[in-house]
């Protein structure tokens, strides 16, 4: 985009349309045009300053009409990212560290609709990383984004049988479950493993967080080992791909 300065012409007895505005105008058009594509990082607020010739501040606040608007969306260590060229909001999903696990529970609120003991055997048992026949607490329900009406998950959680007797999980939660276990048992998390693969909505599913069935989607299943690599805790996120994308910044060292 070439550089331009933005600054109205002023015109006596008119009410020019604040820098602002102006600005977050244009960025909606660059965004319309393909010139920021969704999924893609905006400049920094340094480096749109100097493209328009306007203030940090007036970048700021154009940046915060757009997120109003769920344009855009902003994350710490990651950048502001272009969610849509519409209102219609994708959840960024940047999760490469512990803390990012905890800002994103944070945001969110996980809906417990399925509480049930089970047996883990065969297929399940390979799934969870553990040996046939371990006793689980099988946690199941929809995450929902803060502002949000549809979920932008579905979510099983797995909470080894022995850990599970030391807890009182409450139906909602606004926290991660790792932490929540951490705070009720002194069992300290070590190592978290991630696994993402692809897949599609089944039915049940699909119903149950308002999408359809056969879209694509991302399967996250995170393993979560306490001292002395013992197995607590598995959760196998299911996220459609029409409400969320994937991010993770890499920096080179």
């Amino acid at each position: 985009m070439p550089s331009a300065s933005l600054d109205p012409p002023s015109e006596p007895g008119r009410t020019t349309t604040p820098l602002y505005l102006t600005l977050a105008k244009t960025l909606m058009d660059a965004i319309h045009a393909g010139i920021y594509p969704t999924g893609s990082l905006l400049p920094t607020e340094v480096e749109l300053a100097h493209l328009h010739g306007v203030s940090r501040q007036t970048v700021r606040q154009a940046i915060a009409q757009l997120r109003q608007k769920n344009v855009l969306f902003a994350r710490k260590g990651v950048g502001t990212r272009v969610e849509a060229n519409s209102g219609s909001r994708k959840l960024s999903y940047s999760t490469a560290s512990v803390s990012d696990l905890l800002e994103l529970a944070q945001e969110s609120e996980l809906l417990i609709e399925t509480t049930e003991t089970l047996v883990a055997r065969a297929g399940l048992a390979t799934m969870l990383g553990c040996r046939s026949g371990h006793r689980w607490l099988h946690l199941a329900g929809p995450r929902t984004a803060d502002g949000e009406e549809r979920p932008f998950a579905w979510v099983h959680v797995y909470v080894s049988g022995p850990i599970a007797q030391q807890v009182k999980i409450p139906p909602a939660l606004r926290s991660a479950l790792f932490q929540f276990i951490e705070k009720q048992t002194g069992n300290m998390i070590a190592e978290i493993q991630q696994e993402i693969r692809a897949t599609i909505l089944d039915p049940d599913i699909a119903e149950r967080i308002e999408a359809e069935a056969g879209a694509p989607a991302l399967e996250i299943t995170r393993r979560y080992f306490s001292t002395g690599r013992r197995l607590v805790l598995v959760s196998v996120n299911i996220l459609p791909s029409d409400r969320f994308f994937y991010a993770v910044a890499i920096k080179q060292t």
